[in-house]
């Protein structure tokens, strides 16, 4: 079978150039993340972050993209009306508030922010600053609780931490949309 060599090039250079930005874009999520965690834990010194990003941070590979994740944070005290550059969400589940940082770029960061006096957290280094992040027994109990309700992203979370391997779920996919054409 003959391919062809410059067409084989192409879709070689397309492939990776859409990896590069997939990866420029994940890079520049994750910055965004940490820089708004830098920012609230400075106003807030004894808030810490959970969820996937502390787990991150706490290095543990969940081996799925974090670039859409958002930033599950605990502090004592938090008023939302001081924060000029977030603006509310209606979806706050089991948080207080949920809210979203803007970034010049266009981008947001959302926060999940809950309200309670749990002062337990590790200082923990990453990437050459230091983030309070919540104790590993707290995230993996948030974790567990919404892997039990049914969620199949903490559900795989939690056999990616146990084995180190991401499960792999088949999507299955209706092509049948019961238009008429």
């Amino acid at each position: 079978m003959f391919y062809n060599i410059n067409a084989c090039f192409v879709l070689f250079l397309f492939v990776n150039l859409r990896a590069n930005i997939n990866n420029n874009n994940m890079n520049v999520m994750i910055k965004h993340k940490l820089d708004t965690i830098l920012e609230f834990q400075s106003k807030y010194p004894t808030s810490h972050v959970g969820g996937s990003i502390g787990l991150m941070i706490r290095g543990i590979d969940l081996k799925r993209p974090l670039f859409s994740s958002d930033l599950d944070i605990t502090t004592d005290v938090f008023d939302a009306n001081e924060s000029s550059e977030l603006e509310g969400r209606s979806d706050a589940n089991d948080f207080d508030y949920a809210l979203k940082r803007n970034h010049e770029d266009g981008r947001y960061t959302k926060l999940d922010i809950r309200v309670n006096p749990e002062p337990s957290f590790d200082v923990i280094e990453y990437d050459g600053n230091k983030y309070n992040v919540s104790k590993l027994r707290d995230i993996l109990f948030w974790k567990k609780k919404y892997a039990d309700k049914g969620v199949l992203k903490h559900q795989d979370d939690l056999v990616t931490i146990e084995t180190g391997v991401r499960p792999d779920r088949v999507v299955e996919v209706s092509i049948f949309d019961e238009l008429p054409f």
